[in-house]
């Protein structure tokens, strides 16, 4: 069997993975603290392949980009099971490379694997376990719903040949089919000039999500890149699904960050979608030139941020990448960027496009709100 997540492959361990298995799991920070001893060569993790990892409902967690075992993730039945389980309930473990620490993999293979067992294979209940100090399992463990149940003392670790204190948590089925239901964050981002509180006026059309309204510091996309994509990371590691809902510059620093893997949907308004055709506009509008703007490097504006000769090179050699299904709301008398800028965007991405006559770039009128509020209620519906 083989499953599927949005950065995931997890599929069934063969002896071709031996290397890479051996790559991540001869670090000692992995397996001593799991209860396995660290691997010694190649031909150990072959071994270990043959005689462990190819037992059923055991999977090699592999990134889609290039399929490569970096962990391992799998389920055990009660009879193999750490703690004592009903016959319908199931045990999970799991562990991954140093290298992919902190980036809410594992989360997203145990989500995973809790939809295979609560719907495929009819389980009631799933167990998961740390030892003492284990705080990386215990943190994975809670975003993935567990909650504590007991803890067993002195209990013989066979592999390592100690003794050990190990903590056991639980979520029922009826617990985690609760969690899904609110398992959504919709993340706002503001444009230039506006705030996180803005948020609020969405948590109405979401009723079943969290709202977090993103209170971003970063002037320039490089700084952004890095800000948005821990942010990202973060809420991902803590829902299941992020709902994007973005206006003006801060839609285009969010494409710039190429955070497109962590969402689901996106909302812009009034996006920046060509920054570096924005920032040429800008330059004519101040009476100056490119060749100008390169020799002084800043050239102070009257009605806007400075122009930065580095700020466009930026732009220029940074092209954005987006691939999440994206729906657009545009002003007709947007005074930043033309119909045909949207256009083109819309034409080479999965976006559809939303035209308001008469709508400025910032919607902010009672009747640009009301057509605001209209549109984002029809493509929720859709």
């Amino acid at each position: 069997m083989r499953f599927e997540t949005d950065r995931l492959f997890l599929r069934p361990w063969t002896e071709d993975d031996a290397e890479s298995l051996y790559e991540y799991a001869k670090d000692p920070a992995v397996g001593p603290i799991a209860g396995w001893p660290v691997h010694t060569s190649a031909d150990n993790s072959r071994d270990i392949i043959r005689e462990v990892l190819s037992a059923d409902e055991t999977y090699a967690v592999c990134l889609k980009e290039d399929n490569r075992a970096i962990g391992s993730v799998g389920l055990i039945q009660p009879a193999q099971s750490h703690t004592k389980t009903a016959d319908d309930e199931i045990e999970i473990g799991y562990w991954i490379g140093v290298p992919f620490w902190g980036k809410g993999l594992i989360p997203e293979a145990v989500r995973r694997l809790q939809e295979h067992a609560f719907f495929d294979l009819g389980c009631s209940a799933m167990w998961c376990g740390y030892y003492d100090g284990n705080e990386k399992s215990k943190k994975c463990q809670e975003k993935c719903g567990f909650i504590y149940h007991h803890t067993e003392e002195n209990k013989p670790c066979e592999l390592m040949g100690d003794v050990r204190t190990e903590h056991f948590t639980r979520i029922t089925k009826e617990e985690w089919l609760a969690g899904r239901k609110k398992n959504e964050v919709v993340l706002y981002i503001h444009g230039k000039g506006g705030n996180a509180e803005e948020s609020e006026y969405y948590r109405p059309f979401f009723p079943e999500a969290d709202v977090y309204g993103f209170d971003y510091q970063s002037d320039n996309p490089w700084e952004a890149k890095k800000e948005f994509t821990e942010k990202v990371v973060e809420l991902s590691e803590k829902y299941h699904r992020i709902i994007l809902i973005a206006g003006s510059i801060g839609a285009y620093f969010s494409m710039n960050a190429d955070i497109g893997k962590f969402i689901d949907k996106a909302f812009f308004i009034s996006p920046i979608v060509n920054l570096e055709k924005l920032i040429s506009d800008m330059i004519q509008w101040a009476g100056t030139s490119e060749s100008e703007l390169e020799k002084r490097k800043i050239i102070p504006v009257e009605f806007g941020d400075d122009l930065s000769w580095d700020y466009l090179q930026y732009v220029r050699n940074h092209k954005i990448r987006w691939d999440v299904p994206t729906e657009i709301l545009y002003g007709s008398n947007d005074n930043l960027q033309s119909i045909d800028t949207i256009q083109e965007f819309v034409m080479k991405k999965p976006a559809k496009l939303t035209i308001m006559e008469g709508g400025e770039h910032w919607f902010h009128t009672e009747e640009q709100m009301s057509f605001l509020a209209h549109w984002l209620r029809m493509k929720i519906a859709e």
